[in-house]
């Protein structure tokens, strides 16, 4: 048998929860019934956005996000907006399971195998190529969001060094689906947007190691609101309740230390320990120490 050191087994983590050809395919293939069911309600059209659209999209987790862009006069209450985009997808897909989660409305094909988070949008303003949206906002009322803007800054992140942005957005990610319990409320795109943020600073990208820097800083700042990094929107929050990020950050606190101990605990020669560590982090999902 060969022993993996602990860098090898974050690549091999890597690359197994790089979306499958499958789901890059059932991805795409619902977006003409959706476009023609929302054609009810006054659209300019769909954009898509999210994890898929950036490459950061985790295998068996990533949902298909996207915006329809409505006509007319922003509402007061996005529940205006979220029951008639609601109402309208449920007309077309009556044995579909569809409900409201904001800042989307959810609609779980197959069973949930494939599930569409539709995000309905108002035009506000556009500053240079990029358009800036208000959206239902997790917590109740509107928020601003700037996808296009967004997408570029992960996409220019991860030009140098190469792959650095979203690799490493899709390992915090994956470590995120791995504690669904404690983690699973963190909001995908603040951990993208930190991910970028850090690699935009970095030469080379080494899984492990910027994985264990990442935490460690995510860590330190108690999972703090950040900056939009684009300046077209206002702060990115962590979790959608203070109850959501204070469990999580009990449990990325915990395990940027172990994963700093790991790393401390192979430099020593003791892999075995090291790996007891890896675990615990990743449950259920990382490499075998040997294979």
């Amino acid at each position: 048998m060969t022993e993996r050191s602990i860098g090898s087994a974050f690549e091999e983590l890597l690359a197994r929860h790089v979306p499958s050809d499958r789901e890059r395919t059932a991805a795409t293939s619902h977006r003409a019934s959706v476009e023609k069911a929302l054609s009810s309600v006054e659209n300019y059209g769909l954009r898509e956005t999210g994890s898929f659209r950036h490459g950061t999209a985790v295998r068996g987790h990533s949902d298909v996000d996207v915006i329809v862009s409505l006509r007319g006069v922003r509402p007061a209450s996005p529940d205006t907006a979220l029951n008639n985009v609601r109402n309208a997808l449920i007309k077309t897909f009556v044995f579909t399971p569809i409900r409201v989660s904001r800042p989307a409305v959810v609609v779980d094909f197959a069973g949930g195998a494939e599930r569409w988070e539709v995000i309905p949008a108002y035009y506000r303003r556009k500053v240079g190529e990029h358009v800036v949206y208000s959206i239902p906002a997790p917590g109740g009322g509107w928020m601003e969001t700037a996808p296009s803007a967004h997408l570029t800054y992960v996409t220019n992140a991860n030009r140098l060094p190469s792959g650095g942005a979203k690799g490493l957005a899709r390992l915090v990610k994956t470590w995120k689906y791995a504690n669904p319990t404690s983690a699973r409320a963190l909001s995908s795109f603040y951990l993208e947007m930190r991910a970028a943020q850090r690699m935009q600073r970095e030469s080379s990208f080494i899984p492990y190691l910027d994985f264990a820097y990442l935490m460690r800083d995510l860590a330190s700042s108690k999972l703090a609101d950040m900056n939009d990094p684009t300046e077209l929107t206002g702060r990115i929050r962590a979790a959608s309740t203070e109850p959501y990020r204070a469990t999580a950050l009990a449990t990325l606190s915990a395990d940027a230390k172990r994963v700093a101990d790991a790393i401390d605990l192979e430099k020593a020669g003791r892999r075995g320990e090291a790996w007891d560590k890896l675990n615990y982090v990743f449950p259920g999902v990382f490499p075998s120490r040997f294979y």
